[in-house]
């Protein structure tokens, strides 16, 4: 009886190179959001240590020139258990428990930060109860095959108090392109700017953070408010199978008239990742402007913020970069029908109160905007919608030899293209000239 011949198993090395990890790693991240991801992980430790939210007391100081890159904070450091296990992997391993309401949940963002910003990095960790530190060399990690980092000077003996411990990194062998950002005038404003934004909530509850030594400000999101100018508000929360529920808070309303700074922001965890939205992301043009209207300077007093919050970060709708949303988040989907109900009408408001331009002499929706206060929106009082001031009613009867006012709201895309057809270039000279039409049409 023949034997049957084993069958020969050859296989093909998937493996990537280093470098062509690094290289595709940092491809996608520039270099503010690479030390903006790296004020993450301060955030993260803080919050391991302040579980109430408070953040008063906490640091994050980052200094840089044409030489190195720091970043130290008194934080709470990180951990042995932490840095060997979790810290430096690439990635989130099964069964990691993360910190509750993270921001820096991918378990890619120090290693991509380190690696976009130089070739070489010193880390200095301390918690109350151990200590490392780390000293490496991504040109020389490169050539090896191990893929592990060394800690050195571990100590897990000392005890320490909660003012000696923090984290401490440093970059060295700063890439030509970075070194170029960092001499450029422009950067450190560019920088404190982003953070600003990015961390608005972080600054609000404490966290006190500088660049340079020069200490970054908290810039409150604000809305106008008054008995007659309400925002609306909506809260709702999505169940999990497997992890804790996600939340996600809406409120609309209308601010300033300040065309850059209108439009949606996006909130995950406290950490903005979307900023004065105008697109069809956030819901504007929706519908081909049947449902909702593309975003026109009309509008720059429109303000809309989400705030998704879970224990679990890995959840919320946000892409890896932490610069946008995931769309095709079954979350985000929901919320963003429900962002479009909600800002019908304060759109529908705004267009009101635009027509007024036409009308010098009776403005009720201006005068209630102008007498209106701003408050910060979490100190703001809301309604379950949007709620606009009333037009005054109009005393008397008209006869005919008086005159009435017609008003009503369409599109502004549909607007523009009738004063085009037109040849007119206000609002006010298109309803007179399809009255007339209509008139000369249909009634003589």
């Amino acid at each position: 009886m023949a034997t049957k011949k084993k069958q020969l198993e050859l296989f093909a090395d998937a493996a990537p190179t280093k470098e062509f990890f690094i290289s595709m790693l940092t491809r996608d991240i520039g270099l503010i959001r690479a030390i903006i991801d790296l004020v993450d992980n301060c955030l993260d430790g803080g919050l391991r240590q302040r579980k109430d939210g408070n953040l008063k007391g906490l640091t994050v100081r980052i200094e840089f020139d044409k030489r190195s890159f720091k970043i130290m904070d008194n934080c709470g450091g990180i951990s042995i258990n932490i840095a060997t296990n979790y810290a430096f992997r690439f990635g989130r391993p099964a069964g990691h428990k993360a910190t509750k309401h993270s921001v820096g949940q991918f378990g890619v963002g120090m290693k991509r930060s380190l690696f976009k910003i130089g070739t070489k990095f010193k880390i200095k960790s301390s918690t109350r109860t151990s200590s490392f530190s780390m000293d490496e060399d991504v040109k020389k990690w490169e050539k090896s095959d191990k893929w592990t980092f060394n800690l050195k000077d571990v100590d897990d003996k000392t005890k320490r108090t909660a003012d000696e411990t923090g984290t401490e990194i440093v970059v060295s062998g700063l890439h030509s392109s970075v070194k170029d950002e960092f001499g450029l005038e422009t950067f450190a404003s560019r920088l404190t700017e982003e953070i600003e934004a990015a961390h608005q909530q972080s600054l609000a509850a404490g966290l006190a953070i500088s660049i340079n030594k020069v200490p970054l400000t908290h810039r409150p999101t604000e809305l106008l408010s008054s008995k007659s100018l309400v925002p609306g508000q909506k809260k709702l929360k999505f169940e999990t199978k497997t992890t804790s529920p996600i939340y996600a808070k809406i409120v609309v309303g209308v601010a300033r008239s300040q065309p850059a700074v209108a439009g949606w922001y996006v909130f995950c965890n406290g950490r903005m990742v979307l900023e004065a939205d105008q697109s069809i992301l956030t819901g504007w043009g929706d519908g081909a402007g049947t449902r909702m209207p593309k975003y026109h300077n009309q509008f720059a007093r429109f303000r809309g913020f989400v705030y998704f919050d879970s224990d679990d970060a890995g959840k919320l709708p946000w892409n890896t970069t932490k610069t946008g949303v995931d769309t095709d988040s079954r979350v985000y989907k929901s919320v963003r029908e429900t962002m479009l109900v909600m800002m019908r009408p304060v759109i529908d408001f705004l267009n009101k109160l635009d027509g007024e331009k036409d009308t010098p002499d009776s403005q009720p929706f201006t005068v209630a905007v102008d007498q209106a206060v701003l408050n910060p929106v979490k100190d703001t009082k809301t309604k379950a919608a949007f709620v606009a001031p009333k037009a005054p009613k109009r005393r008397g009867k008209a006869n005919s030899a008086e005159t009435g006012r017609i008003a009503y709201d369409k599109p502004v895309d549909e607007i523009e293209r009738a004063k085009e057809a037109l040849g007119v270039t206000s609002q006010r000279e298109v309803g007179e000239r399809t009255f007339a039409y209509y008139l000369e049409m249909e009634c003589d």
